[in-house]
């Protein structure tokens, strides 16, 4: 029986179908998979979905993709220190320590049923207590109370996730940069790929993966306070970003482009010889890089480009 239909509305009542897909009373979102299961497979199966999109699209000689593409293919093969083959199985052995960190680390909650009703009367009363507390006002802090609670919260806990991540993976990031072992033995694996491509994004050294990538998102996740089926939502949601980061693609369409300055494009700099010391920013956001003075952009970096030729000729 669903029980959403919270008593201190009056009258008005939460339906089942307007409740989100996450804090639904099914035992499992999935039939025959628990929450906790989804939310460590979700993430894996974004990674191969969208780096078998981005290959596809690779592989075709198709003229319209080339006013998108930032490199050509001949770049790639040339200038990349790494075979697609280990790439694939270093993703893979990253993709094997971050279930394992995750079955460690991710409680099993479908045995947990929340008392949305009762949840929603505690913030409804902490409404009145700023609004007032009049029997007029009683639809406007239920129906205000039923947003807070189903999409002002998880919004909030999205955000929370996504800016602990962004602030873990930059510094860190920016760390092996500066700091020579830490670059020579780690983080000069990643930087093998001159020329990004999809299904590397995570071609990491095992210890940078696991402590950037792995670790920080179950920080994030943690800290934010995210239901499982929440987790499952972000995990994928930042391996999507990621992919796309590392695609080679500048597609005016893309909605992860669309979302941030931090896109494809933006990382490709980081790649290069010449913006290796900027845009450590990853994997939503570039706040740090603005604020920490690191940042580049590519008509910046043509134009370093333009000055180390002219001092040559």
């Amino acid at each position: 029986m669903n029980t959403t239909c919270a008593h201190f509305f009056d009258g008005v009542c939460a339906e089942p179908q307007n409740v989100p897909w996450y804090y639904s009373y099914r035992p499992s979102l999935v039939e025959g998979v628990s929450d906790h299961h989804l939310a460590l497979a979700a993430p894996i199966l974004a990674y191969w979905l969208m780096s078998f999109i981005f290959h596809y699209l690779d592989t075709r000689d198709w003229k319209s993709l080339e006013q998108y593409r930032i490199h050509d293919s001949a770049e790639v093969a040339s200038r990349n220190r790494v075979s697609r083959t280990t790439v694939v199985w270093a993703v893979i052995f990253q993709q094997v320590l971050q279930t394992t960190l995750g079955l460690i680390a991710l409680s099993d909650e479908h045995t947990v049923v929340p008392d949305h009703a009762k949840k929603m009367a505690g913030i409804s009363r902490r409404l009145a207590l700023v609004i007032g507390d009049h029997t007029e006002q009683a639809p406007v802090l239920n129906s205000l109370a039923y947003f807070i609670y189903w999409w002002g919260i998880p919004l909030f806990q999205l955000l929370v996730a996504i800016f602990t991540l962004d602030t873990w993976q930059y510094f860190l990031h920016r760390y092996m940069h500066m700091n020579k072992f830490l670059y020579r033995h780690f983080h000069s694996w990643h930087h093998r790929l001159y020329v990004p491509y999809a299904f590397g994004a995570l071609y990491n050294h095992p210890v940078e993966g696991f402590v950037l990538d792995s670790l920080g998102t179950v920080i994030a996740q943690h800290l934010s306070g995210m239901s499982t089926r929440q987790s499952a939502l972000f995990f994928s949601l930042a391996t999507f970003k990621t992919v796309d980061d590392h695609c080679g693609y500048r597609f005016p369409f893309d909605p992860f482009q669309i979302m941030s300055n931090n896109n494809a494009d933006y990382h490709d700099i980081h790649h290069q010889k010449i913006g290796i010391k900027s845009n450590f920013a990853q994997p939503f956001f570039v706040h740090w890089d603005s604020i920490l003075g690191t940042q580049m952009t590519r008509a910046e970096m043509e134009r370093r480009k333009q000055s180390t030729r002219e001092k040559f000729d």
